[in-house]
């Protein structure tokens, strides 16, 4: 796997930028497994109360839902704490939150303290979502940008798949000790890695970006010509400052804004977090002869392969493609499974005939996920927003998308208790039909421009190829 490159008539290889990449998206290894803690814990903590006191469904649906609170309010002033602070010494003060959210769950002796440690949590995770792809941005070289870029996502799955493969074989308790120990371990390892070049840049502090510049490139590395195309963009942002008032009279401004919160409103209303949250459930409620835990592990395990090579698509096969057979693919499956929980609630030998079908509807769906509207939902956000306009729209967006996911999960088991898990699923389905048209007639092509051509085509240019 390694590669090298030439600087200078000097050869140096790209290893350190591997290193610090992957150690920052550490951060998303913990996230993954809050994620997808509530799956292999629901049927111990709800049933054989393993916690040591009752839990109503209500409650539980609290305790797996309260994440994306914490997920959605930390959005808002993550960006004011990298630039206050850094990169690096924020993403290591997150690392609080975590622990002090999983020994809350740990020695939890009644309801409000778990709901509170999982808030904690989600507070931690929601601002490595947004931290951590920032901080491997800039340390990473355009030529490899792309593949440590993917490195959160990916581990994000390895979380999930993670507890889910621990979860259902060994207590709650010692489960919630991992979990914590992992986000323990991210903030060892990240502790070694070096404050952003870019953020050392902005502070004016050049000998110290040279000096990281320097680990992350090799001895031999001369980083001015990267310091100083950092300086001419912050001067250049400087010079062009526009109030959002401006930018939003833009055309290009309101079209971006329009794709970006449709994306983020389609992404949650394909179930997606109802899938990761409560797939124990689902498989339970299907009753098929396979396992319900062994049933999420595969699932999870697909995932996070699905994930891994969809990573290698994105330059490949375009963004608007890969959006439009992701949404399609979806639609499919969450159809699919909304007839399968319907037959079953007419006639439940329909287990007996169809009792592949869950297993592999919920694959599927994460497979097309994985490859569409799991990632390339953030990286068009990012490629449709000028840089003026991210500044202002990034956090609200991921505030709305998080919160939104609240509400999809919290009101998942109501709403199922009342017109039943089939017609629940139909309302996913019906909404991602939607999503197909948004995405055909809307999402624009991204693949190979640059973000001015971007901005131009968004304008209405017609000399912009779509």
């Amino acid at each position: 796997m390694k590669q090298s490159f030439n600087v200078n008539g000097m050869s140096t290889t790209h290893w350190p930028q591997y290193i610090a990449g992957a150690s920052a998206a550490g951060g998303a290894l913990a996230v993954g497994t809050a994620l997808g803690w509530p799956a292999p814990t629901e049927r111990r903590l709800l049933t054989d109360q393993e916690q040591g006191f009752e839990i109503t469904p209500g409650q539980w649906d609290w305790i797996g839902s309260i994440i994306t609170i914490g997920c959605a309010i930390s959005c808002l002033p993550i960006g004011f704490l990298m630039k206050k602070f850094g990169r690096k010494w924020t993403m290591l003060t997150l690392v609080i939150p975590f622990i002090v959210g999983w020994a809350l769950l740990i020695w939890a002796i009644n309801v409000a303290m778990m709901i509170a440690g999982r808030f904690l949590i989600g507070i931690a995770g929601g601002a490595f979502c947004i931290s951590a792809p920032q901080y491997s941005a800039e340390i990473a070289e355009k030529e490899i940008r792309g593949i440590i870029g993917t490195f959160f996502q990916i581990l994000i799955n390895a979380g999930i798949l993670f507890v889910y493969c621990i979860g259902p074989y060994m207590s709650v308790y010692w489960t919630n000790i991992i979990c914590g120990l992992v986000a323990v371990l991210f903030g060892v390892v990240f502790f070694f890695m070096p404050e952003s070049p870019v953020y050392l840049v902005i502070e004016n502090r050049i000998d110290d970006a040279q000096k990281v510049y320097k680990w992350l490139r090799g001895d031999h590395y001369d980083p001015q010509n990267e310091i100083d195309a950092i300086k001419e963009e912050i001067e250049e942002i400087n010079r062009n400052q526009t109030s959002f008032g401006e930018l939003i009279k833009l055309r290009a401004s309101k079209i971006a804004i329009f794709i970006g919160f449709g994306l983020a409103f389609f992404q949650q209303m394909s179930g997606i977090n109802v899938v990761i949250f409560y797939s124990t459930r689902i498989f339970d409620e299907a009753n098929v002869q396979i396992d319900s835990d062994i049933s999420t592990i595969i699932m999870g395990s697909i995932n996070f392969g699905v994930t891994c090579v969809g990573a290698l698509l994105v330059d490949r096969l375009g963004r608007r493609l890969l959006l439009l057979v992701s949404i399609i693919g979806m639609t499919i499956c969450t159809t699919a499974l909304g007839v399968f929980f319907f037959l079953l609630e007419q006639d439940e030998t329909v287990a007996d005939s169809l009792g592949w079908l869950p297993l592999t509807s919920l694959s599927i769906f994460l497979v097309t996920f994985a490859i569409g509207y799991g990632p390339v939902v953030w990286l068009m956000i990012g490629e449709i927003s000028s840089k003026e306009l991210s500044t202002f729209v990034s956090p609200f967006i991921g505030f709305f998308n998080w919160m939104f996911a609240f509400v999809i999960t919290i009101s998942f088991r109501p709403i199922a208790d009342i017109i039943t898990i089939g017609p629940t699923f139909w309302i996913f389905s019906g909404a991602s039909f939607v999503g197909i048209l948004f995405t055909f007639f809307i999402i624009p092509e991204t693949k190979g421009k640059s973000m001015a051509e971007i901005q131009k085509m968004l304008a209405g240019d017609k000399n912009v190829d779509e």
